[in-house]
């Protein structure tokens, strides 16, 4: 199998991130080496979200070598996105891995759809590229193009790239949020691309944030596209940053002119580290903000502004965290996804958690139906076995009122490294979910998963709604590689799935 050097350098890696060059006077800046120390002090980064012990995966690994994977096509009905279309090169970065994806709808056009996702992962952080991909037949279709000027590999001069997040604004304007940084140098930035053809060509990606002595990390963004807000057309743009003198923050701004230009950040919250900021906007053009806070306990936070991001209320904690991780893979621990109803303002939170399963993750949902100022209890939405674990959520919500929740799931194949992905979908405002929904008829193996600190679909995945139809995207390695016919690959995945 291609990925078996891979995953051999998983073990030293998890006992120690790549370490400083040597120079004559000092040694050279290495990015990784700069995160194992702010990570010392507490800061947090998806791999040190839910640590993972070394021991524990070479004997998840060793027992994964007797095993040979089993050959399978792409599922009737799911439909391939990415097509690798950038070039492999030797070096690092892993060939035909797609990692991270993320998807939107065009709120004036349901057959218009959106996605993002990493090109060419790299081991210990970020990928060669980010790539969007637009259909305008509900999905049936695609084109992709690579986000233009940021990485070297796309006429940029950043090394890496990595976090793609994607949004539509009025008139059917695309937005394409990434993350810049290097590996030898301390320069990164949060970045917008912007597309006015709706995601077929795009700009030249404009600082939102940028420098050398922080390190920004997980934006995401959302475009205020309501009729009843004083906003509308806004963009708000949400991430953390790390910096050396111990703290990371949450912060929060916005643009009035298509991303050309942005506001002064808000902070909403310096208390731990926090990570994961997701801003939502309700009825009203009310924008509430969802995050993961590691302070005297593991929480998830939430916010709100009533006047359009310029002041914002004090956090109010939605659940305790209990995040555990998967054997031999990296899912996002307790990064959460959220989306809001746009009829009632209805929030929901779901995230990876095994307080129902002690040991193996599951995922929950908590929700509010007050402006986010009071949250439910954490309930299950996964209904797996519970000795299966779960992971990796995402939550859309659809027009008519209905909750999606998508995620991974090793529920049919006892060596738990056969993979499926699962909808559940409640029809009562997410007090309920009927049984969860297999979008994938047949597993795929994730020992074909690009790596990256264990087996790596990605932090997140995506998940958007029309009427009575969802739509999942996700990673998966049904496809044959290019390089070796024998061998698989990661790819870029979604499927409609209508409800009745």
């Amino acid at each position: 199998m291609k990925k078996t050097a891979p995953l051999l350098a998983l073990i030293p890696l998890l006992l120690s991130i790549t370490g400083w060059s040597s120079a004559a006077d000092e040694p050279a800046f290495s990015r990784s080496r700069w995160l194992e120390e702010q990570m010392a002090w507490g800061a947090r980064v998806p791999e040190n979200l839910v640590p993972q012990d070394p021991r524990q995966l070479r004997e998840f690994l060793d027992k994964l070598a007797a095993t040979r994977p089993p050959r399978g096509g792409i599922p009737k009905g799911v439909v391939r996105v990415s097509a690798d279309i950038l070039a492999p090169i030797a070096g690092p970065a892993q060939p035909e891995t797609e990692t991270e994806p993320f998807f939107a709808i065009d709120p004036e056009n349901p057959k218009h759809l959106l996605a993002g996702y990493q090109e060419d992962r790299f081991e210990n952080g970020g990928g060669r590229v980010l790539t969007a991909a637009v259909s305008f037949n509900g999905g049936s279709t695609w084109r992709e193009t690579i986000i233009p000027n940021l990485t070297t590999a796309s006429g940029g001069t950043y090394q890496r790239t990595s976090d793609p997040w994607v949004a539509f604004g009025p008139g059917g304007r695309a937005y394409f949020a990434s993350l810049g940084f290097d590996e030898t140098s301390p320069r990164n930035g949060v970045y917008i691309s912007t597309s006015e053809d709706g995601g077929l060509t795009w700009g030249d990606p404009v600082a939102v944030h940028s420098g050398t002595q922080n390190f920004d990390d997980k934006e995401a963004i959302v475009v205020d596209n309501r009729n009843d807000s004083p906003y509308k057309g806004r963009l708000y743009v949400g991430w953390d940053s790390i910096s050396p003198s111990k703290q990371q923050p949450v912060l929060l701004t916005y643009s009035d002119d298509g991303g050309h230009s942005f506001a002064s950040g808000s902070i909403l919250d310096i208390q731990g580290s926090s990570i994961g900021i997701l801003p939502l906007v309700g009825p009203g053009g009310v924008v509430h903000a969802v995050w993961l806070n590691y302070g005297s306990r593991v929480t998830l936070r939430a916010a709100r502004s009533t006047d359009g991001g310029r002041t914002w209320s004090a956090p109010v904690e939605i659940s305790d965290v209990r995040a555990i991780g998967v054997a031999g893979s990296r899912t996002g621990g307790g990064i959460p996804e959220a989306a809001i109803d746009s009829k009632t303002g209805a929030l929901y939170v779901a995230w990876q958690d095994n307080r129902f399963t002690p040991g193996t993750s599951q995922i929950v949902l908590s929700r509010s139906t007050d402006g986010g100022q009071t949250w439910s209890a954490p309930q299950r939405v996964s209904d797996g076995p519970a000795n299966a674990a779960s992971f990796t959520p995402a939550v859309a919500v659809s027009p008519e009122g209905w909750v999606g929740v998508s995620y991974y799931s090793l529920r049919n194949n006892p060596s738990r490294i056969m993979v499926d992905e699962y909808l559940a979908v409640s029809k009562n405002g997410g007090q309920q979910f009927a049984k969860s929904l297999r979008v994938t008829a047949t597993s795929w193996d994730l020992r074909y998963a690009a790596t990256s600190e264990g087996f790596f679909l990605g932090d997140y995945q995506g998940l958007t709604a029309s009427a009575k139809t969802f739509y999942p995207f996700w990673i998966a390695t049904f496809s044959p590689s290019r390089l070796d016919p024998q061998d698989r690959q990661p790819d870029a995945f979604t499927r409609a799935m209508k409800i009745r």
